[in-house]
């Protein structure tokens, strides 16, 4: 589950028409859309939800025509939602297609629709060479939700227990010998925490430095990948590779030799969860501009250092730039209202701010000179009346952000863009799934089943992992990858 941080307000209001260079017809209350728009929650709306709506209209109504009405699907619904709603003609419009699913397992259902035509020039030319991660064929069928995407793998520590038991911090973490050192000098320490927390195992193997491209699946991995992103062009089963049996390998010594949270599979409890409990030293996490340093420290309540995995690279792909990404459901009634909509939200730091924080004075303070805003006197992340849902809203570059980030942190949002990272040789390229889309959903069930145990190392991968490649099989991987490959060699072909 992914915690939003982005967030703000700018205090000077400004005309919209003025700050995006775009002029909108301010449009007749007849030719006002009523448009359905999905945010995604913790399992519970904000108390403060309608009033926030209500400012957002106050935006869209005179600007583009757009009347937004707020439907809230609890994140642990979000898989099946989408296909309830539309089984029922009940109407949507802007929805997250990114986050538990995929755009291209969505318009392969049908739930989608291509958007290309109604999205303005300039904010396709904003996105730049990431709007090609929402293309399906010559269509666009999402949006970058953030146009800051690329992530790199971190451990993530508790300085204060590392100081307090002499801890030695290594540089960068790579090797298996790398982790056994490390975690064998925590367990060593006296501490009674454990060195790390493997969550409930769920893709839990992607956080370790592998920068392989997952071909669009970056939560199951179920389309096959590929190995070398500047220079490979096979796609192979993740699961059946010499770096998954490795990695199985490590997290069984490590669960082995006590390091990991015997029971954190189990236990109900997110990796920062155990973090804030003080059950463990450390966990392992994607770093990003939305999940940072600073961010998981505000999470968990503790004062994270950082070590870099693998060889710290930054990565853009397909998978991370559409993890949060917007799309236009089917059952919209008028795309081109709700693009103009998502142009408004992409051009309006106003429009970005206000979803993203909520209302100043009520939701957050400012402080002049910074973009940096703060709770108001009184009110904190519990009991704020808006800003608990999962999404990022806008271009951030000239948006507020919480605390405890900072000013520097704003000045240097662009290391985190296509610019400064490692860019895949396959950006761009989505798997269309419609032919496979049984076979995905059984293989997907599989790695349902073994995946977590494995990347937890609570089996023993000698035994187990050659059941779950049987499994793969027989649920239909290999017909997944031929599949795969056949499209990406024509994409490959068309890219030269």
């Amino acid at each position: 589950m992914k915690r939003r941080v982005l967030a703000g307000l700018m205090t000077g209001i400004m005309s919209f028409s003025l700050l995006a260079g775009t002029a909108f017809t301010v449009a007749a209350e007849e030719d006002v859309y009523d448009m359905n728009m999905e945010i995604i929650t913790y399992g519970f709306d904000d108390v403060d939800l309608q009033e926030v709506e209500d400012a957002v209209n106050e935006i869209s109504v005179p600007e583009v025509g757009v009347r937004v009405h707020f439907v809230t699907v609890p994140i642990s619904e979000m898989m099946t939602k989408l296909p309830l709603m539309a089984a029922s003609n009940e109407k949507i419009d802007l929805v997250q297609s990114g986050l538990l699913t995929t755009p291209s397992i969505l318009a392969s259902q049908g739930l989608i629709q291509p958007m290309t035509e109604y999205l303005s020039d300039s904010l396709i030319e904003k996105a730049g060479v990431l709007i090609n991660a929402g293309k399906i064929g010559e269509d666009i069928y999402a949006y970058p939700g953030t146009l800051y995407s690329s992530s790199c793998a971190l451990f993530l520590y508790d300085t204060a227990l590392a100081e307090e038991y002499g801890i030695e911090i290594p540089e960068i973490l790579t090797t298996a010998e790398d982790y056994d050192n490390f975690f064998g000098q925590i367990k060593d320490s006296g501490m009674p925490q454990y060195a790390v927390s493997m969550g409930d195992g769920v893709a839990a193997e992607l956080s370790y430095g592998h920068n392989f491209d997952s071909l669009g699946d970056a939560t199951y991995i179920a389309n096959g990948c590929i190995l070398d992103v500047e220079n490979g062009d096979t796609v192979v089963n993740w699961y059946a590779t010499d770096e998954y049996a490795e990695t199985c390998k490590e997290h069984r010594d490590w669960f082995e030799k006590g390091y990991a949270l015997p029971d954190s599979i189990s236990n109900g409890y997110s990796v920062f969860d155990s973090m804030t409990q003080g059950q463990v030293f450390g966990f392992f996490g994607k770093c990003s501009a939305g999940s940072n340093v600073a961010y998981w420290s505000a999470q968990t309540g503790k004062e994270l250092g950082s070590i870099p995995i693998g060889d710290g690279s930054y990565l853009l792909d397909t998978g991370s730039t559409m993890n949060t990404a917007w799309s236009i459901s089917s059952s919209c009634e008028n795309p081109q209202k709700t693009a103009d909509f998502l142009d408004l939200l992409y051009n309006s730091t106003e429009l970005t701010n206000l979803l993203d924080l909520g209302i100043e004075g009520k939701h957050y303070v400012t402080s002049e000179g910074s973009h940096i805003v703060d709770y108001p006197e009184g009110v904190d992340a519990g009991s704020v009346g808006y800003g608990h849902t999962i999404g990022t809203y806008g271009d951030q570059t000239d948006a507020y952000f919480r605390t405890p980030l900072t000013d520097e942190f704003v000045d240097n949002l662009n290391l985190w863009s296509a610019e400064n990272a490692k860019v895949s040789k396959f950006m761009g390229y989505n798997f269309d799934t419609s032919s496979v889309s049984s076979e995905i959903t059984a293989v997907i069930a599989e790695i349902g089943k073994y995946g977590p145990a494995l990347n937890c190392g609570t089996v023993d991968p000698e035994e187990t992992l050659p059941k779950f490649l049987e499994a793969l099989e027989a649920a239909g991987m290999s017909k997944i990858i031929e599949e795969n490959q056949r499209q990406l060699d024509e994409w490959l072909a068309s890219q030269e």
